[in-house]
């Protein structure tokens, strides 16, 4: 309060700051009036006679989606007007509380609270405002924090009394030689709802009455009088057990490692930045809500979405090695998983293209489906059942065919040790013959000569050996019977951009080929017709 030592005040702001306080309905609504309805939503900010600083609470964004708790047509359609208390943005894209001092020809000039020694107005757009809406609905008993005259600091206290004049007296918690209370304006108040659900069994930080610090405890009983009975972790000498309001209590902060990716949490915003916003969840540390995570839509400016001190709803959606973690407002919209370690393929490597296994479908892409097989000796491993191994026919989408977790059964074509790829079938077998379930291995040097002089424009059977970013390797067998591996380049697999080979062809596959070279010992080969070259 006036006249406080300094010391007195740093002391207060550090007891204030220990408050477990989640704000639900705070000083001041604001209503983006200048979005059009697909756009509107409502935030609850508080309004605050500090220069240049306004905070907020209770914000309802859900899901990445602007929602409103106030709609617009409960409003009326309702415009800005001459009078009305606003947040705007100034030159100096920064935002700032201020008044509508004049409406000419669609500009709205704006009187800014605190000019802080620039202009005391400024023109500002349509669209460069939120109104704001006082709340004035407090009554007695309510906790608030608030400022009291001539201070920038706020403190905690009680609603003591409604004056009829609208302002309302508030008792603070603890004056610390000032006034017992003071008569205040709604506007330099802010609601607080004090969680007081604790159960017998909780475990919690609460602050010791006789020195005012937090310590661990546990919950042991409910009082009548709405204080809780907690038990000391360590006395130190002092009483076993004490009686603790509410508002001295709160959980302790939640362990790095319990945090899981997926898991929902409900926070605060403690800061703003250009690339998101901090959020403060009860965890250790503060996460990092990145702008491409507070909705689906494209978002240029943070503060249009957020304010400092609104409540979220949050999902965790990575974590760092370091101990930082990420949040996001889009259920759903997490980190991808880290890369796995190459899985062991060799308990798959002589298994028979004839056998059956069990597998389940992991993830689905436009050219097939990744499956993680398991063998009865529990050894586990991820394949891709091609499209053109999901089933006899033609098939045009695997998603019409499988989807993720479906338990199917699949065969084993080929194993690849280097490349730590395994071919699957779900189709049956015919014969199992050729490169099916066995090791991919490199040929050694093969006589190419009974290739030379094949016409070029003969198509001749063949079977994918393995697959590589740039073509496929393909066996061949010559009339006089010799047997070589060619290579089908990207560009010769078919007409038109070829972007992933997996995509086109699996090993194992038979395709139709024609020989397009042989130069240096190399056979290329072509699966496209010699015209459309």
């Amino acid at each position: 309060m006036t006249g406080m030592a300094p010391a007195s005040l740093a002391a207060r702001r550090s007891r204030s700051a220990v408050l477990p306080v989640a704000l639900a309905l705070v000083g001041a609504v604001v209503l983006l009036s200048s979005w059009n309805s697909q756009q509107a939503f409502t935030s609850c900010v508080a309004a605050s006679r500090h220069p240049r600083h306004v905070t907020s609470a209770l914000g309802m964004l859900q899901r990445g989606k602007r929602t409103s708790a106030i709609s617009r047509a409960a409003r009326g359609g309702e415009e800005f007007a001459v009078g009305d208390k606003v947040k705007a943005k100034s030159e100096d894209e920064n935002w700032y509380p201020g008044v509508i001092d004049k409406i000419e020809g669609g500009v709205y000039t704006v009187k800014w609270d605190d000019p802080a020694g620039g202009a005391e107005t400024e023109d500002v757009a349509e669209d460069a405002m939120k109104k704001i809406i006082i709340f004035k609905d407090y009554v007695v008993g309510d906790d608030v924090l608030a400022y009291p005259p001539e201070d920038s600091n706020m403190y905690a206290g009680v609603v003591a009394k409604v004056n009829a004049d609208g302002t309302f007296q508030v008792k603070w918690d603890d004056p610390d030689g000032g006034p017992e209370s003071h008569d205040l304006q709604p506007d330099s108040m802010k609601k607080v709802v004090i969680f007081k659900g604790y159960k017998v069994g909780d475990v919690v930080d609460a602050k010791f009455p006789d020195d005012g610090n937090m310590y661990p405890a546990e919950v042991i009983k409910a009082n009548a009088d709405g204080t809780f009975q907690v038990k000391w972790e360590d006395p130190d000498g002092g009483p076993e057990d004490s009686p603790v309001t509410p508002k001295d209590m709160k959980y302790p902060p939640i362990p790095f490692e319990k945090l899981k990716v997926g898991q929902k949490y409900k926070g605060t915003v403690k800061s703003i930045r250009d690339f998101g916003a901090f959020v403060d969840i009860g965890a250790e540390g503060e996460g990092l809500l990145h702008i491409s995570r507070i909705c689906n839509d494209r978002i240029v400016d943070v503060h249009q979405y957020l304010e400092e001190g609104q409540e979220v709803d949050v999902w965790i959606s990575g974590k760092r090695d370091d101990g930082r973690f990420g949040l996001t407002m889009v259920e759903g919209k997490v980190d991808p998983p880290p890369p796995s370690a190459p899985a062991d393929l060799e308990p798959f490597a002589d298994l028979d293209p004839n056998e059956w296994h069990k597998g389940i479908v992991l993830r689905i892409a436009s050219f097939g489906a990744f499956v993680s097989v398991t063998l009865e000796d529990g050894a586990t491993a991820q394949g891709l059942v091609h499209i053109s191994q999901i089933r006899d026919g033609f098939v045009d989408n695997p998603e019409d065919e499988l989807s993720v977790d479906q338990k199917v059964q699949v065969r084993v074509q080929s194993v690849d040790l280097d490349a730590g790829k395994m071919s699957l079938s779900m189709r049956e077998s015919y014969g199992g013959g050729g490169g099916g379930g066995s090791r991919s291995v490199s040929r050694g040097p093969v006589d190419l000569t009974s290739f030379e002089n094949m016409p070029s424009d003969k198509f001749i059977p063949g079977k994918v050996a393995r697959c590589a970013p740039f073509g496929a390797f393909v066996t061949v067998t010559s009339e006089d019977g010799t047997e070589a591996d060619g290579l089908v380049h990207i560009t010769e697999i078919r007409d038109g951009f070829v972007e992933n080979v997996d995509g086109e062809l699996s090993v194992g596959q038979e395709v139709e080929v024609r020989v397009k070279s042989v130069e240096n010992g190399k056979l290329s080969l072509s699966m496209k017709r010699e015209e459309s070259e």
